[in-house]
């Protein structure tokens, strides 16, 4: 695919993307919230269950993140300039600079969660640069693991339907438990999508630059 069509695709997905958003807030959003409540709480196990589950996100990024930095930098001393490095460098860059874009996106937009919106009748807005470590939108899970994914998939392309089918499940359990709404994990697919694309081609361009002025002083 040359990289003329790759912006032309990209910039498709952002419009629909965004479109989606905006309908799903508008039409979907309040009403699939409502209906994931009212069966949650219609089975008292599964309420019990959903009510506090532990926000592990932070440690599997930073456990992750020191964990392929040091395999990373470990190829690099064996002079192993493959695919796996590549790909190591691109998932241990994204993992943690997804992350705090979503936390920044999360406290900008203040979004208010559907567990606090119907169990806490809380309004349901955008309440700007507000809700610092409690916002809604994105979703910080769907951005980290679809940044993930993305790059696993620039490397990697063969495991594609296993990872959609997780990314599937993932989004759907994130709706399916109401602690997000449909935008949000829309949203936050998207931003892990973008994180890995615009990173993996500025490494890419740093890397070329590398290699260009190596051979040239070479």
């Amino acid at each position: 695919m040359t990289k003329k069509n790759s912006l032309k695709n990209l910039v498709i997905i952002t419009v629909i993307t965004f479109l989606t958003i905006i309908i799903s807030i508008h039409f979907l959003d309040a009403d699939i919230a409502i209906g994931v409540m009212h069966f949650i709480r219609s089975i008292r196990p599964l309420h019990r269950a959903t009510e506090n589950i532990p926000d592990i996100l932070p440690d599997i990024v930073a456990l992750g993140t020191l964990f392929m930095w040091v395999i990373y930098f470990y190829r690099l001393y064996k002079k192993k300039n493959d695919v796996e490095t590549h790909f190591l460098l691109l998932a241990a860059t994204t993992l943690p600079v997804s992350y705090i874009l979503k936390t920044f996106l999360k406290y900008m937009f203040g979004r208010t969660n559907p567990r606090s919106w119907i169990l806490h009748h809380k309004p349901l807005v955008f309440d700007w640069f507000h809700h610092f470590g409690s916002g809604s939108f994105p979703s910080g899970h769907m951005t980290v693991f679809v940044a993930f994914c993305t790059a696993l998939l620039f490397y990697y392309p063969k495991y594609r339907k296993i990872v959609l089918i997780f990314l599937v499940l993932l989004g759907i359990s994130l709706i399916g438990t109401d602690y997000h709404f449909l935008s949000d994990v829309i949203g936050g697919a998207y931003l892990g999508y973008i994180t890995s694309y615009i990173l993996r081609f500025i490494l890419e361009k740093i890397s070329s630059k590398f290699r260009s002025e190596t051979m040239h002083e070479e």
